[in-house]
């Protein structure tokens, strides 16, 4: 008897990833002998390589190869066939997207799986009546999943670190002598953009702050976009106890999960932060609050709301995530640090 197929497909990135988790896992105990296989953007494999609700993962270049248009469809057409050759029986799209409509109709898959609002929404032929950013994400991802039959056990999202990876974030502990006693506090000042963003100064003055009291040991964390803003707290701050990383996607889930809480915006790194059970501070904008804000303090993680400054003043500057005190944030963290 052959085994059920079935293509799972999210090509966004990091935090709709680790936010589409637990639909995979009740996906897997629904049908506990299928083939899952999960298709995403490319460099993003490693945030699913771990996960033993999936059997394999399929990766797509978004840029495809090649340096003219007919290079390119060329490149998209052999995609396309390898897709048909894998006989899926089932296709689940977990977002809108021209490109996955016709993947998911070359694919001759018997149920096609997507939300109803897109173009090419013919091409599907079960389609869910849930709109991106009108609902939370986490509800939105549960709904196209459940059109598959399947029942979402528990909300919790997860992240699965392998042995090498702790033993790695343990021996960076060590090489930079950080002692046992210390409460590591982990920042991500970056994000997608920036009026998502907290002020540069802020960080400065908020990780000022922190550094003298008691035995706080400060690590920055580093994403791929955020080069202007390390640099800047690089030159103003300089401690023995501030330390700054760049690395790969599960070395820093394993060294997220050595901190004793997490800072960060609304962006990729507070999923995984929530997702390794590490206590989360996020710095949101008023406006993300429906459709982003769905995580509680039951898995705690703490929400400071403010609102997008987008003034280009040039006494200003950059447009920001304002509303939000250094200080009301130093005593949150003081807060939580004493519970």
């Amino acid at each position: 008897m052959k085994k059920l197929k079935i293509l799972v497909i999210n090509t966004k990135f990091l935090g709709d990833l680790i936010v589409s988790t637990p639909g995979l896992r009740s996906l897997r105990h629904t049908y506990p002998n299928a083939e899952i296989i999960f298709l995403l953007r490319k460099g993003f494999e490693d945030v699913l390589e771990n996960n033993p609700n999936i059997d394999r993962i399929i990766s797509f270049d978004a840029r495809l190869k090649g340096n003219s248009n007919l290079k390119k469809v060329i490149t998209g057409i052999k995609f396309v066939k390898e897709l048909r050759k894998e006989k899926f029986d089932i296709v689940i799209a977990l977002h809108p997207g021209d490109r996955i409509a016709f993947w998911a109709w070359f694919s001759k898959a018997k149920k096609r799986i997507a939300p109803k609002k897109q173009s090419f929404n013919f091409l599907f032929n079960v389609l869910v009546d849930v709109k991106e950013d009108s609902i939370s994400y986490l509800e939105y991802y549960t709904k196209i999943f459940e059109a598959a039959g399947v029942k979402i056990d528990f909300n919790r999202t997860e992240f699965f670190i392998e042995k090498t990876d702790e033993q790695w974030a343990d021996e960076f502990i060590n090489q930079h002598t950080i002692e046992n006693e210390s409460i590591i506090i982990g920042i991500h000042p970056g994000a997608s953009e920036p009026t998502k963003m907290w002020k540069k100064e802020y960080f400065v003055q908020l990780i000022n702050s922190l550094i003298p009291l008691r035995n706080y040991f400060i690590i920055v964390f580093e994403g791929p976009q955020d080069e202007e803003i390390i640099g800047y707290l690089k030159n103003e701050i300089c401690s023995k106890n501030l330390i700054f990383i760049k690395n790969s996607i599960p070395k820093v889930a394993a060294l997220i999960k050595k901190c004793r809480l997490f800072l960060t915006h609304d962006t990729g790194t507070r999923h995984l932060s929530v997702a390794v059970e590490t206590p989360t501070i996020t710095l949101i904008p008023e406006d993300n609050k429906k459709y982003w804000n769905f995580y509680s303090e039951d898995q705690k993680h703490h929400s400071i709301i403010g609102i997008r400054n987008q003034s280009l003043d040039s006494s200003i500057g950059k447009p920001f995530l304002d509303g939000i005190t250094v200080e009301f944030v130093h005593n949150k963290i003081i807060q939580l640090m004493q519970q």
